[in-house]
């Protein structure tokens, strides 16, 4: 069976996916110094490999983006909107609020139990 080249045009307005890493490293890691280390570091990848990604000639693996998007919150938002999935970004930000709102909760309820000593269930009447 063969197939047609049909080339690889992309709608106008539209980033390559190599443009879109790019622009989102660059934008989320804002030209550190040690960004492509840092980049290298989160995914395995050599330097010059990353290097590419910050030019945007080269992409990541599905491998090395999943490790890019562990650290970088702002790749998955940008590739959620690309796939016109904004509704994930959503349930992302909720189940976010939801995580620190009970790792806040941990915490209040960890300042209460030291406030209230461990002789008593109950909170303290006097304040």
């Amino acid at each position: 069976m063969t197939f047609r080249n049909r080339g690889n045009v992309l709608p106008p307005g539209t980033l390559t996916f190599s443009a879109m890493v790019s622009s989102v490293l660059k934008g989320a890691l804002r030209n550190r110094p040690a960004s492509i280390k840092m980049v290298a570091r989160w995914t395995g990848a050599g330097e010059r490999t990353v290097k590419n990604w910050f030019a945007g000639t080269c992409s990541p693996s599905g491998d090395h983006f999943r490790d890019i998007v562990r650290n970088c919150p702002e790749m998955l938002h940008a590739f959620l909107r690309a796939a016109d999935r904004a509704d994930c970004i959503a349930m992302a930000s909720v189940t976010d609020a939801r995580r620190s709102l009970q790792d806040a909760l941990a915490i209040l309820d960890q300042l209460d139990m030291a406030r209230v000593g461990p002789q008593s269930g109950s909170p303290r009447s006097d304040v």
